[in-house]
C-alpha cells in the first residue's frame, strides 16, 4: 500500500482519519525504531485504523544516518500508511500542549507509541506524565517502549553514529539490523586514479551529512543486484587537495558507470588519509590497501557478509 506523506500545517481532509501514531525522528530506522513501528501496526489492526508516524525534517544535527528519502522509504516498506511531518523551523517553538492539540484537530488518535523517555514541545517540556494525562482525557491508548539493548548497550541513533565514526561497522550492523551503507551517483572525476593505474568510480553521495570519518576503507559495492569487493577513499585527498568519494574495484571492468547509482557498504577502515611526496609513493600505498582488502576477504566468509546486507 502506498504511504501518504502530509505536512502537518498543510494537511486537509474531508473526514477525520483515525490512526495509531508513533512520534520520533526515526534516523537510521534501527531495530528500536523497527520495534516501535511493529507495535504501531499491531495496534492499528486492533483499533481498525491507519498506522501512522509523526516525524521532523531537517532538524539540527551534526550528522545523520539517513537522507529524508531513505527514511520515508524505510517507513513505507515497514507498513506505515501515513507519514505526518514538519520542518524543524515550523514546530521548534510550539508548546507540547499545542502540538497535541494540532494533531488531535487533524486526526482521531486511537493510540500513541513512543519511547519510555519521550520528551516533546518547546524546550522539551512535554513528558510522559503529560502524555498519559492527555491520552486518558482523549480516550487514546498509550504504549511506552523501553530501550532495546544489544550486548549490554542501549540502541540509539547517536550511539550508531559514534560507532560508524569509529569504524565499528559490525557493532553498528547489530543495532541497525543491517549493514550501514551510503548511496550515490557516479559523476565525472579528475582522472587521477586512472592516470596512476587505479581507475576509480567517483560518487556524489546522497547523504553528505553522514557520520563516516575520512579515510580508506574495504567495502562491498552494489551495482543493481551485483556486489563487488572494493576499496574506497572518502574525504579530502591530501595529495590532490579536493573533496571526493572514490571507489576502486581491483581487476574488474564494469564498463561505463557514469550516471549509474551505486551503494557502498564500508566493512573495515584501512588507514587515515596521508600526504605523499610523489605519485610513486601513492601507488605503493594503494597497492598495500588492495593487499589488505584481499586479506580481509580471504579471512571473511563473503556469503556471510551478503546474508546480513
Amino acid at each position: 500500500m502506498k504511504m501518504k506523506i502530509v505536512n502537518i500545517n498543510h494537511f486537509k481532509s474531508e473526514k477525520i482519519i483515525q490512526c495509531v501514531i508513533g512520534i520520533g525522528k526515526f534516523d537510521g530506522f534501527h531495530i528500536g525504531h523497527q520495534k516501535i513501528v511493529s507495535e504501531i501496526i499491531e495496534m492499528s489492526k486492533i483499533y481498525d485504523c491507519t498506522p501512522a508516524i509523526f516525524t521532523i525534517k531537517n532538524y539540527p544535527a551534526i550528522s545523520i544516518l539517513n537522507t529524508w528519502n531513505e527514511r520515508l522509504n524505510a517507513l513505507k516498506n515497514s507498513g506505515i500508511e501515513l507519514c505526518i511531518w514538519a520542518e524543524f523551523i515550523e514546530i521548534q517553538k510550539i508548546s507540547h500542549q499545542n502540538f497535541l492539540k494540532k494533531l488531535s484537530e487533524l486526526f482521531k488518535i486511537k493510540g500513541i507509541v513512543v519511547g519510555h523517555d519521550f520528551r516533546f514541545g518547546f524546550h522539551r517540556k512535554g513528558n510522559i506524565e503529560f502524555l498519559k494525562s492527555w491520552a486518558k482525557q482523549s480516550g487514546a491508548a498509550i504504549k511506552l517502549f523501553s530501550p532495546v539493548v544489544i550486548e549490554g548497550k542501549v540502541v540509539s541513533s547517536s550511539k550508531i553514529k559514534r560507532l560508524i565514526k569509529s569504524s565499528k561497522f559490525s557493532e553498528a550492523r547489530k543495532m541497525l539490523g543491517r549493514w550501514y551503507s551510503l548511496k550515490g551517483k557516479c559523476i565525472s572525476g579528475r582522472g587521477k586514479g586512472k592516470s596512476i593505474g587505479f581507475p576509480t568510480i567517483n560518487l556524489q553521495i546522497e547523504n553528505r551529512s553522514n557520520p563516516l570519518s575520512e579515510g580508506i576503507y574495504v567495502c562491498l559495492v552494489r551495482l543493481r543486484r551485483r556486489f563487488y569487493r572494493a576499496i574506497f577513499f572518502y574525504g579530502k585527498p591530501l595529495t590532490f587537495n579536493t573533496v571526493s568519494f572514490e571507489v576502486h574495484i581491483p581487476n574488474i571492468e564494469i564498463g561505463d558507470s557514469y550516471g549509474k547509482n551505486f551503494e557502498v557498504i564500508p566493512l573495515i577502515k584501512i588507514r587515515n588519509p596521508e600526504r605523499f611526496n610523489n605519485a610513486k609513493a601513492l601507488v605503493e600505498a594503494i597497492r598495500n590497501d588492495i593487499a589488505k582488502m584481499k586479506k580481509f576477504f580471504e579471512s571473511t566468509e563473503f556469503d556471510e557478509i551478503l546474508k546480513k546486507v
